[in-house]
Parts: C-alpha cells; structure tokens; sequence
C-alpha cells in the first residue's frame, strides 16, 4: 500500500487572510498537520497543493524540500472551488505512483502522527475512511420540529450517541476517487478520534481558543 497525503492551502482565505500560515504559538498554522504527516511512517509523500507564492516560500522553509508543492491552477483557488476538485488535480498529476490519498487539513491542527496512523489502519481493505466524534446533542430544524423541542430530554447517559463527522482528514483509493470523485464511496471505515482533536479553525475566535488550548497542553 503507498499512500500520499495530500494538504490543501489556498491563499484567498476570507475569514481569517492566509489562515494556513498565520501564527499559532510560534509556528504556522500548516505546521502542526504537515509536521504529523511527516511522522507518519505510512505515509509516502506529503503533497501540498496551492497557487499561492508566499504559502510555497513557508512550506519550503518549515519543511526544507520534505515536502512537495504542487502548483494549483488558479481557477481551482477560488471561493467556490470545492476540496474534490482539487483533490482531482492532484490525484490525476501524482497519483498513478499511489494506491490511497491521504485528504488532511491544516485547520485542525490537533492531529497526530497516531490519528493518522489509526485513519490508515481503519481504510486498510476497505475503499476510503473518515473522522468521526461521538454527539449526544439534540438537532432541530426550526420550526417545523416542534413536536420533537417539547419533548423531555433524557440523561445523557441513556442517549444512543450519532456519529458526527470530523474535518481532520479523510483516506481514499486514488482508483475510487477518480470514479466517484467524492471522498467517500463504496466499503466506508469509521474511526473515532478524540472531541478536542476534532475542533478546526475557521473564524477568528478561534485561533484565541486554540492559542489557550495549546498552551495549556504544553
């Protein structure tokens, strides 16, 4: 089984501009999640695909040539540009070497080198295979659940959890993606991982979260 893993960071980020390499307690952001690839003694390539000149000059200086960047054509950076077309391009340019693509994002930068590990461990003979947290919370569509928001909630130790799904990463056959161009098709793994770890960055109040987060699991 060869595996690459494949980071996306586009530079048109509008929440917060050029999130994937904005400072986290003294490091990029992209860091954490490419560092932990690196660990990952499964993973055979570490791919980072964007169009974006001052990501490439980070990367090539965090990582000095470990990891390989791949030009996004321009079309494929903007707003509406969904993470299964550029997994496309990538996978068509560097995936006939590869069995399995490895899709992990550096927003949730509390993944580890055993996350992964487990992720490939849970795809191992199936097609592809994805995050999830266990949820007990209680989900309404307003207003047209009312019968259901009246309702006495029960304890939650007596409350079957649903599996939400996480954004850490995903794993695929690269042969499945170009058929389905979807992450998940056919024999789908689960693998839980942990709630904290699921947590991602997208607003700015986040990075405040994570900041105190991290630091106080130094």
């Amino acid at each position: 089984m060869k595996i690459m893993a494949v980071v996306p960071m586009r530079g048109g980020s509008k929440s917060i501009p050029y999130k994937n390499i904005i400072d986290l307690n003294g490091q990029p952001l992209c860091f954490y999640t490419i560092n932990e690839l690196l660990k990952t003694e499964k993973v055979d390539k570490v791919i980072v695909s964007t169009e974006d000149d001052k990501i490439k000059g980070v990367v090539n200086k965090l990582f000095n040539g470990k990891v390989f960047i791949l030009d996004r054509p321009i079309e494929l950076a903007s707003d509406t540009a969904t993470s299964e077309v550029v997994l496309s391009h990538v996978i068509e340019k560097m995936g006939a070497d590869y069995d399995y693509t490895l899709f992990a994002q550096c927003t949730s930068p509390l993944t580890e080198a055993s996350d992964f590990t487990n992720l490939i461990e849970a795809c191992d003979t199936l097609d592809c295979a994805g995050f999830y947290t266990e949820c007990y919370d209680y989900f309404y569509s307003f207003p047209n659940d009312v019968e259901a928001m009246v309702k006495p909630r029960q304890p939650r130790q007596l409350k079957t959890p649903r599996k939400k799904e996480a954004g850490n990463a995903w794993m695929f056959t690269n042969k499945g993606f170009l058929k389905h161009r979807s992450r998940l098709f056919g024999n789908i793994g689960m693998c839980k991982i942990d709630f904290i770890k699921n947590l991602e960055i997208d607003e700015p109040e986040d990075l405040e979260l994570f900041r105190s987060l991290m630091e106080s699991r130094k």
